[in-house]
């Protein structure tokens, strides 16, 4: 992912959207009833592992609403486009 982008290319703005925390994650994913238990788990797993790579990229937007993350999004993208 981010480490294959940032070695091909260092000059990319990597932006890293994660939740607040893994137990929202499981609650979020368990609250929109599609996603099998095992799904949850193979996801959560992912997400932990994802979340611990967030060092290769350039701004971590926590998403615990989804107006805001999308604004602090637009507000990076904004920035970086003015340097």
């Amino acid at each position: 992912g981010a480490r294959q982008v940032r070695q091909a290319r260092p000059d990319a703005v990597l932006i890293f959207i994660m939740p607040p925390s893994a137990e929202i994650l499981e609650q979020r994913l368990r609250g929109r009833g599609d996603t099998s238990d095992d799904q949850i788990t193979l996801r959560l797993d992912r997400a932990k592992w994802e979340m611990e790579q967030r060092n290769w990229y350039d701004h971590p937007v926590i998403n615990d609403d989804v107006d805001k993350c999308a604004e602090k999004v637009l507000q990076i993208i904004a920035s970086e486009a003015d340097e």
